[in-house]
């Protein structure tokens, strides 16, 4: 069943050193033989959405970012097994190759930002490592920081961290280096940061990317101090969101000065 997909390959500028693999149509090709499922290929540029697909009239629409181009025929194997929902294990090999790739995404690279782990109170790097060890057996690779204190309010609450994709990069909230805030609010936070670069987002069975899933949240749960954080935040973040409204009031007031 052939479709434009290659023909919008080859009007797509790759930025990859490497030369693709495969064609729009080799693709599409290569999956409906591991599918043997009706399917239609579209090859997308979405930088928040790299895999997704619906089911209509007993066809799969499937939309894939351009970076599968260079994916591998195990890869490519994975996300047939993953359409015919066959093998969970071939979710993590899907994910591991969209994180890999991450950094392709966007037209322009963008750099890191300067890396602040140590605060007043508390060492990120040193919550990271004890993480890293006790959870992922040492293997996460990600770079963290402290945030400039501007997380959004979000349902009466705050953004207490942040993972970009692209830079691969972990931000925690700057109100959280408080001598009252307790260890393990501040480790439960990173772990779900950590959570985020380890699992990604995949699809659920109706095409839609999720990042909350029900594994994630099951990994969630295997953190120790995982309900007692949850507590203590219902309990304490009336204070949190004045702190990190002064903490806003502080860096408009230095943005003054230095104009």
């Amino acid at each position: 069943m052939a479709s434009l997909a290659g023909s919008r390959a080859r009007q797509l500028s790759l930025p990859f050193e490497e030369a693709p693999l495969w064609d729009g149509y080799g693709l599409e090709a290569a999956l409906l033989r591991e599918t043997s499922r009706p399917l239609r290929l579209t090859l997308t540029q979405n930088r928040s959405v790299l895999l997704s697909f619906r089911r209509k009239s007993g066809v799969i629409h499937l939309r894939l970012h351009r970076m599968f181009l260079h994916a591998p025929v195990g890869v490519v194997r994975a996300v047939a097994r993953s359409l015919r929902r066959t093998s969970r294990s071939a979710d993590s090999e899907v994910r591991r190759f969209m994180n890999e790739n991450l950094h392709r995404v966007r037209k322009v690279p963008r750099q890191l930002p300067p890396l602040l782990t140590t605060g007043r109170v508390h060492d990120l790097q040193q919550v990271f490592d004890r993480l890293n060890v006790r959870f992922f057996s040492g293997s996460l690779r990600v770079p963290l920081t402290w945030g400039r204190g501007s997380g959004r309010a979000r349902r009466g609450g705050l953004t207490f961290g942040s993972y970009d994709p692209v830079l691969g990069l972990i931000r925690i909230h700057p109100v959280l280096d408080r001598r009252d805030v307790p260890q393990y609010f501040l480790e439960s936070v990173v772990y779900h940061e950590m959570l985020h670069h380890h699992l990604g987002g995949l699809p659920d069975s109706s095409g839609r990317t999720v990042y909350h899933s029900r594994p994630f949240r099951e990994a969630e749960a295997r953190y120790p101090g995982h309900h007692a954080a949850l507590a203590w935040e219902k309990e304490n973040l009336p204070d949190l969101l004045r702190a990190s409204q002064e903490l806003d009031r502080q860096r408009r007031a230095q943005g003054r000065s230095r104009s």
